[in-house]
């Protein structure tokens, strides 16, 4: 799905929320180390081991998400989005999206979910709970 797909026809609002660390685990952890000027593991697909590095050189393969530019804390569009997941089940859509702002180092959080989205699971879930319900009213035949 493109960009356009993500934002386009949204039912509820975007939910949003501004951090000085990243969501996702793993990113807190480098995080802190990177700020606190502790080495962090090297990415696999350009080498091996550990550096002290900067937010710039941490941040470096990350792209900008081009729908969500704006950092929510200063408004600055130098931003590089370090998480995103979506998910779309039945034309239903949930997605969230992470990015650091280069300037002001904070974490903007942006989530949306359809108001009836569901998981296949859910959705499973839902129809047996159905089915089971319909048969119980039934009269159960005898041999």
């Amino acid at each position: 799905m493109s960009l356009k797909d993500i934002t386009s026809n949204l039912r509820a609002p975007i939910n949003t929320r501004v951090a000085d660390k990243p969501t996702v685990k793993v990113h807190s952890v480098e995080w802190r180390k990177v700020m606190a000027g502790e080495p962090v593991e090297i990415n696999p697909s350009i080498g091996h081991g550990y550096k002290v590095m900067t937010v710039d050189e941490w941040s470096a393969r990350w792209k900008p998400n081009e729908a969500f530019q704006e950092c929510l804390q200063c408004g600055s569009k130098n931003t590089k989005e370090h998480h995103f997941m979506q998910t779309w089940c039945r034309g239903k859509k949930k997605w969230e999206s992470e990015c650091l702002c280069l300037e002001c180092h904070s974490f903007s959080f942006r989530s949306y979910c359809d108001p009836d989205f569901k998981t296949p699971e859910d959705f499973e879930k839902e129809r047996w709970q159905e089915l089971v319900k319909g048969e119980a009213g039934k009269p159960v035949l005898a041999n």
